[in-house]
């Protein structure tokens, strides 16, 4: 009794046609990320990143007040700043360059500096969470 039999057994010889390749609908997609996702009509928006005018995706979060107390009638908060304002920036690689360390200062229009908290990549977006405190 044979442990395989000839017919289940396929034996590749490597001077064989490779198989066509099937796009998924990851690969769509990732096609898609610079016509829809950075469309400037739709949804992207021009900013001025690290002294670089490219597009982008800024959504303000989030604001969380910090804790502080009243003194002669104004509110006293003098290590921490009176809030922190979160912010998501979604931006293509190819724009950025490396991906930034966790740290890193980051100026958006020339104006507001942010620490950048924590950034990811996928196909090929950096997501970048920014904190900025405000005084």
């Amino acid at each position: 009794m044979a442990l395989f039999d000839v017919v289940d057994l396929k034996q590749h010889y490597g001077n064989e046609e490779p198989e066509e390749f099937l796009p998924t609908f990851k690969d769509y997609a990732a096609k898609d990320i610079p016509d829809v996702f950075f469309c400037e009509d739709e949804h992207a928006e021009i900013h001025n990143i690290d002294g670089k005018d490219v597009l982008v995706v800024l959504r303000e979060a989030t604001l969380k007040e910090h804790n502080s107390h009243w003194e002669a009638g104004a509110k006293q908060n003098f290590d921490t700043g009176l809030y922190t304002a979160f912010s998501i920036l979604y931006i293509q690689v190819k724009d950025y360059g490396p991906k930034p360390k966790v740290g890193k200062q980051l100026v958006i229009d020339k104006k507001r500096a942010y620490s950048i908290k924590a950034c990811e990549e996928e196909s090929g977006i950096y997501r970048m969470t920014l904190e900025r405190t405000r005084q």
